[in-house]
């Protein structure tokens, strides 16, 4: 869920070049829509919506998914949320899915007995990010650390958002937005840019998001008692915290009796996996379930 937030804060400020460069789309203009469906709080929503004109001059509708996890269902989910657009706006509609890391099981459509859906499927993982450096992409900068050769690069992409133009709220949302997607490669990434940006990055809607996951806590804990063992038990509460959170909020006394499981857990990066599936289960049970099955606690 944090990384689908930083995202689209991200997005929020790049639309037209995401769309364009990153995901290939004939784009002249887009506006990012919150969308917010009036029949029933349950509803799923696409991660970001966006309405856009094309170079053909035609408008459509564009359903753009962030995934840090998968599961087989994942399309069928998004297939749900675009038939409602599609009934409720009468334009149409490209879905694009956007990887936010190397995740096996990837695949561009689903298909059942009845119904097949495809959709456009970009892997972060597989652009270079030397080529867009060279091409001067700061929209895109966020987004080094996942790329091929990204890890090294982090620092020039950094630079080149901090001294260059944009406002300060787009720098901010920038350099917020790397620092979380960079925790998907290390967790040294946020630490790092946090302690050389805070002063710049705290004034980003997205760095709640950094308060709650306890990276800040996280460096605290690190020069106290050393950093990695310091990042890590701060990372680790800070995901317990919103694992807890999502559960209470959506299921009550009923979730808190699966957390009890889960707050044994140490892995971080199943930790973040949770994170994502509490947004996207049903019920508190289908979570027990994914627990148990994997072993995890």
């Amino acid at each position: 869920m944090q990384y689908d937030i930083a995202a689209k804060v991200i997005l929020s400020h790049c639309g037209d070049v995401i769309l364009r460069d990153l995901c290939g789309l004939e784009v002249q203009e887009s506006e990012l829509i919150d969308y917010r469906p009036q029949e029933t709080a349950s509803l799923r929503r696409a991660d970001a919506v966006l309405r856009a004109r094309f170079l053909d001059n035609k408008e459509r509708l564009l359903l753009i998914e962030f995934l840090s996890w998968w599961r087989d269902y994942l399309p069928l989910r998004t297939l749900e949320v675009r038939c409602r657009h599609a009934l409720e706006e009468k334009i149409e509609i490209i879905t694009v899915m956007i990887t936010l890391r190397k995740i096996s099981g990837l695949r561009d459509y689903y298909k059942d007995n009845e119904v097949e859906f495809r959709y456009r499927l970009v892997k972060l993982y597989e652009l270079k990010a030397e080529e867009v450096l060279k091409r001067g992409i700061k929209c895109l900068y966020p987004f080094v650390p996942l790329m091929e050769g990204g890890i090294d690069l982090i620092d020039e992409a950094e630079r080149g958002i901090y001294e260059g133009g944009g406002s300060r709220e787009y720098k901010a949302d920038l350099l917020t937005g790397m620092a979380i997607l960079g925790g998907l490669k290390s967790k040294e990434i946020p630490m790092r840019l946090i302690e050389r940006r805070r002063d710049i990055m705290i004034e980003s809607a997205a760095y709640e998001i950094i308060k709650k996951e306890g990276y800040e806590e996280g460096i605290k804990q690190g020069r106290e008692i050393g950093r990695q063992e310091g990042i890590q038990e701060g990372m680790r509460n800070g995901l317990l915290k919103t694992i807890e959170l999502g559960l209470k909020l959506r299921f009550g006394m009923e979730g808190l009796k699966v957390f009890s499981k889960i707050k044994k857990i140490k892995d971080i990066d199943l930790l973040e996996i949770i994170v994502g599936a509490v947004e996207t289960i049903d019920n508190p049970e289908e979570l027990l379930i994914f627990v148990e099955k994997n072993n995890i606690a």
